[in-house]
């Protein structure tokens, strides 16, 4: 493979992008440099995978060695990041003051259109906030991005220590230099996009403030919390981002990318006055420079990347994972909600609608499970499903991994399923969504 030599000036940044089923390595040969918020070692060697829309910023200037072939790369002077780190000075100083007065640090939202930065500058926010010590709390509202689990939920993750690198968000509940990771809590929504169930995605929310609270009251809420959202344009008809303002006690927004967003939400929720007390502060920040407009397809690779590395690894060393053989009789699957509700203008006169927007039913196995990446819960299956979903609250169960239906056998009544963990898997409630997955070669 062939490698080359990038010359960083101090405040520039060097765009890459890499092709699915290609591998770059990218080394700092000298000076300072950082990828979204994480410093890099001198002379360590990282890997980006295919799929990867990266950017390595330095403010002082670096020398970077890359093997490989991008898709695209060259070095932008102009960058976003002056506004980032005046955002996160802003919020140390709120957090200080928080600290000082024993009282809650910075909650902070960003949204704006798809393919704007938000993830980017999310976790910009959060390694920053790690690296002078802090310990804020990433809160995952984006069920089609899904950093830090598999696509169709929503989580909530301590930020020790910055994000790694190679493994993103999906790393953090891995040991590091900095410490032993944390179990992120993770919730299946089932769907890509909020708006495709609001009544569920807004009853989630309220399942996240209540875990953030609880968090907060035992390991402090000076560190605040920054939380990323889905990608939207009409954000006259959004259901879902108001009550994740009120539910999560926002304080700041960060709309990313677009005047009109930044205006509506203003007059909507709060204040372009960001000192003014007792109210939102709506912020504008420029688009990331490195944002890249995706299609369709490419959002599809990525999602189903994203699977994968849940599987197998997020990071550089490989993961093993496990097939395993589940009787029909030791699965109890539910589904929460329907994938269309009907308005109740169409229902016959007099008549109630049975299913809500949060109804929960039981799955029967059948051949339309293949290839299903199911959700393991916590809580115990009763014996009979359709008593499992008349009793249990499956819209407030934490999720504690992942299986993806390889193989439905019906004469014989059974799953094959790909596990992380070894061994039979436990009589739990599993919950079905729409993510979907097939390992390819």
């Amino acid at each position: 493979m062939s490698t080359k030599e990038w010359e960083l000036a101090a405040g520039s940044e060097f765009r890459f992008e890499v092709d699915f089923k290609k591998t770059v390595q990218v080394r700092l040969v000298s000076g300072q440099a950082e990828y979204f918020g994480t410093e890099l070692g001198p002379e360590a060697e990282y890997q980006f995978s295919g799929g990867e829309y990266g950017a390595i910023f330095s403010w002082q200037g670096c020398r970077l060695s890359v093997t490989g072939e991008c898709a695209s790369a060259y070095v932008a002077e102009e960058t976003a990041m002056d506004a980032y780190i005046n955002v996160h000075v802003a919020l140390q100083q709120q957090r200080a003051a928080a600290r000082a007065s024993n009282g809650s640090g910075p909650r902070v939202m960003v949204v704006g259109p798809e393919d704007c930065g938000k993830t980017a500058l999310a976790r910009i926010l959060v390694s920053y906030a790690a690296r002078q010590g802090e310990r804020p709390l990433f809160v995952d509202l984006d069920p089609r991005g899904a950093s830090v689990a598999v696509p169709g939920t929503v989580a909530v993750a301590a930020v020790g220590h910055p994000v790694d690198i190679e493994a993103g968000f999906m790393g953090l509940a891995q040991p590091s230099s900095e410490g032993a990771g944390e179990t992120p809590l993770v919730w299946q929504f089932g769907y890509e996009q909020p708006d495709a169930n609001a009544a569920l995605f807004n009853a989630l929310v309220d399942r996240v403030a209540g875990a953030v609270e609880r968090r907060q009251k035992t390991d402090g809420a000076a560190s605040g919390l920054v939380v990323d959202t889905r990608g939207f344009s009409d954000v006259a008809r959004d259901q879902t981002i108001e009550h994740a303002v009120r539910a999560l006690r926002i304080t700041a927004l960060l709309v990313v990318g677009n005047e009109r967003m930044h205006s509506v939400l203003a007059a909507r929720l709060g204040t372009t006055d960001a000192s003014k007390e007792g109210s939102v502060a709506v912020l504008k920040l420029p688009r990331a420079g490195g944002a890249v407009d995706r299609s369709a397809a490419v959002r599809q690779q990525q999602e189903a990347r994203a699977v994968q590395r849940y599987f197998y690894g997020a990071g550089r060393e490989r993961v093993a994972s496990f097939s395993t053989v589940v009787p029909f009789d030791d699965l109890c699957i539910l589904r929460v909600g329907v994938d269309a509700v009907a308005p109740s203008s169409t229902l016959p006169l007099g008549e109630a609608r049975k299913l809500s927007a949060t109804s929960v039913s039981p799955v029967v196995p059948d051949e339309s499970l293949a290839h299903a990446v199911l959700a393991v819960t916590g809580a115990p299956a009763p014996d009979d499903a359709e008593a499992a979903a008349a009793q249990v609250d499956a819209v407030g169960l934490q999720v504690v991994g992942f299986v993806n239906v390889t193989k439905v056998d019906m004469e014989r009544r059974r799953l094959i399923v790909l596990s992380p963990a070894p061994g039979r898997l436990p009589k739990q409630v599993l919950l079905y969504g729409n993510t979907r997955w097939m390992e390819t070669v």
